[in-house]
């Protein structure tokens, strides 16, 4: 954690300086088309700036990044990790995600862009302030435990590549699989780049340097709130399906199938049918049901409809909004009549709901009557005086008018530019959305604030979406399946993205097509036996060589043997003797023996299948075999059985995640044998 060298924020002499918006786009620096294990090393030594300190032994690289030439700069750290100097050889990513077969990377690289406090700091300082977390399980440990929670290791000193609070933090081993790790914008303290834009670097810098797969556990929150859920029912897939990532692997036996009907069922709800579900049972959520069928303009039929209008009014309304709250049991009329109110929405209503309808209703016929396009406040207010005296009446509502929907009319309320007066037009509801950008109009002002649409937002995502409340009162119908549809969103954290990084980038979008392709590019696998038969674990993945179109067969093998020796500890020896594919001398040529974007099993010696980096997971042989359907590690706590050592998860065992794990535990199926014996 110390330095070799202190570091400055200040701009060095030559130091070149890219835009955050368009770094890693088609020749920004440049383009490779490479494998990523030599696609890093040329990108680190031609486009970064090496940096005078290690970070715990570790090389360190930066690269300076700018909005524009007046915005303040932000720093991207680039961190190579080698075996030797990793406190984590494994990686518990690969072991969630699925790669737990892949063999230890030599090398990894880490892509991290600090906190802006950490910014005037030298890197290395900040693992100092890393916080305590656990040796065995990784897990950030509060300052007050000593001790893990889950494992009960004791807690030691936090490495900066622990740390929770980097803007972004990605790792990409050097076979070309990766982890994103964290991704935080401005609600973490980003002052100049949001969590979007940040994705949009880190999914370019994956695509330029041709990483193949990259995976990440989507555990972010919104207000306390599981936001893959919230933005599974309005959208279809997770935040991250915005780049192309993907189901990757689902807890509990969860199956892509599963996870894509769970979506449907909850997102194509219909409304008309929840209405039923909720009368008698939640009048708030048809209240709130109502009022945004009413501000939408249009029909929504879903609930992904409706919480899609939501999210996306939530988005465009102004962030430091007053508007009038109600509370959850208020009428739907009062609602109507007090939200958006500008100045008046603290003072108490002393009009019955019956004379603002009456009043209301009469504003709108005088401006059916009227001839013009725009009437101006006071004709309007003239108009109304001949059936309703009440002048403060008359003011009140007025106030509450502007680009409010009533029947089946919108009123708008605009000022006139030339003569600075207000003035009230009337619209049809289907029309409405195309008047509302005529020039010299302003858009539409919501009738509800922000913080009133996420209030609402968190009462639909407790009461419809985490619990369906009409199934605790007894309904019995196929919706009521809406809780296990929840259940099995939320258990689906782990998504891929392919970015075909074996292809050159400008196939990697398309089929794969290499006749423009100069080169010869060669899939290799190595084929490795599972030293514990009963994992049959398979063969790390195959390995992209590139060559020149005249390369020969010994070529091919040598090309071969450097990939697989750079890129996995126990092949550092590997030596290629035979290419059963290829027949011949190595003085032969490829052209005509093999075509680019070909596959070949290549054999050899020299690979330490005993070494104790052979598995990513790990080489402990423990079986998975869990009553929900899951053979292998997901990533959720598990429980081994003290008889048959078999594990499962401590959830399908009885356990609650809130509960500790018990001391002595006996399976389903060993607890049943043990009382028939006892019998």
């Amino acid at each position: 954690m110390y330095l070799t060298a202190d570091r400055t924020r200040k701009r060095r002499r030559g130091e070149r300086l890219y835009g955050v918006h368009t770094y890693g786009d088609p020749g920004c620096p440049a383009d490779y088309d490479g494998p990523f294990r030599d696609n890093v090393r040329a990108f680190l030594n031609e486009s970064a700036e090496f940096e005078p300190y290690s970070v715990e032994g570790m090389p360190i690289w930066s690269i300076s990044l700018q909005e524009d030439k007046h915005a303040a700069r932000i720093s991207l750290l680039i961190i190579e990790e080698s075996l030797e100097d990793s406190l984590h050889p494994h990686c518990e990513h690969c072991r969630c995600i699925g790669w737990s077969h892949h063999p230890v990377s030599n090398r990894r690289y880490h892509f991290i862009i600090p906190i802006p406090e950490l910014e005037e700091r030298p890197l290395g300082l900040v693992g100092m302030v890393g916080g305590k977390v656990c040796p065995n399980c990784n897990d950030p440990i509060p300052a007050p435990l000593y001790n893990c929670s889950a494992c009960g290791e004791e807690a030691v000193q936090g490495s900066v590549l622990d740390l929770q609070s980097h803007l972004l933090h990605g790792v990409i081993h050097c076979n070309g699989y990766g982890h994103l790790l964290r991704i935080n914008g401005r609600e973490k303290g980003s002052k100049f780049v949001s969590g979007r834009e940040i994705m949009d670097l880190w999914d370019r810098l994956c695509a330029m340097l041709r990483a193949r797969k990259v995976s990440v556990e989507d555990i972010a929150k919104k207000r306390s709130l599981e936001f893959r859920l919230l933005h599974s029912v309005a959208y279809g897939e997770c935040w991250y399906g915005r780049w192309g990532y993907k189901f990757g692997h689902g807890s509990f036996g969860i199956t892509q199938q599963m996870y894509t009907k769970a979506i449907e069922a909850i997102r194509g709800m219909p409304l008309s049918v929840m209405i039923q579900h909720f009368e008698d049972v939640d009048q708030d959520v048809l209240v709130i049901l109502a009022m945004y069928q009413r501000i939408s303009g249009h029909a929504l039929q879903t609930v992904g409809d409706l919480i899609r209008f939501m999210m996306e009014l939530k988005a465009r309304l102004p962030l430091h909004s007053t508007p009038k709250s109600f509370p959850k049991g208020a009428k739907d009329s009062d609602r109507k009549l007090g939200n958006g109110m500008s100045g008046t929405s603290d003072v108490p209503c002393r009009w019955s709901v019956k004379r603002l309808d009456l009043a209301t209703q009469v504003i709108v016929e005088a401006l059916k009557n009227c001839e013009k396009k725009w009437m101006p406040r006071q004709d309007v207010r003239d108009a109304a005086r001949v059936y309703i005296g009440d002048t403060g009446l008359l003011d009140f509502v007025l106030k509450s008018l502007g680009n409010r929907v009533v029947g089946g009319h919108v009123v708008r309320r605009a000022v006139n530019p030339i003569t600075k007066v207000l003035e009230y037009s009337l619209e049809d509801v289907n029309s409405s959305s195309a008047n509302s950008s005529i020039k010299g109009k302003p858009e539409p002002v919501c009738e509800v604030g922000r913080a009133e649409v996420l209030r609402d937002i968190v009462y639909l995502y407790r009461h419809v979406l985490e619990s369906y409340k009409p199934a605790r009162r007894g309904v019995k119908s196929v919706l009521t399946a809406i809780p296990t549809a929840t259940r099995i969103i939320l258990d689906t954290k782990q998504f891929i993205k392919d970015y075909r990084g074996e292809v050159p980038r400008k196939c990697a979008n398309n089929e794969w097509d290499m006749d423009d392709d100069e080169m010869l590019r060669i899939m290799c696998h190595v084929i490795l036996k599972d030293n514990d038969p009963k994992r049959d674990r398979p063969s790390p993945p195959a390995e992209l060589v590139v060559l020149p179109p005249h390369a020969t067969v010994g070529d091919l093998k040598q090309e071969a043997q450097r990939a697989f020796r750079e890129t996995y500890h126990i092949m550092r020896n590997f030596v290629v003797t035979s290419i059963p594919d290829l027949e011949g001398d190595d003085e032969d040529l490829l052209f005509g023996a093999i075509e680019s974007g070909s596959s070949v099993i290549v054999q050899g010696t020299g690979i330490d299948v005993f070494s104790e980096w052979r598995y990513e997971g790990g080489n402990d042989s423990w079986i998975v075999d869990c009553p929900c359907g899951t053979k292998d590690d997901d990533g959720e706590r598990m429980i081994a059985c003290d008889v048959c050592e078999v594990w499962q998860h401590t959830r399908c065992g009885g356990i609650s995640d809130l509960d500790a794990i018990p001391v002595r535990f006996l399976c389903h199926r060993c607890g049943t044998n043990l009382f028939q014996a006892m019998l």
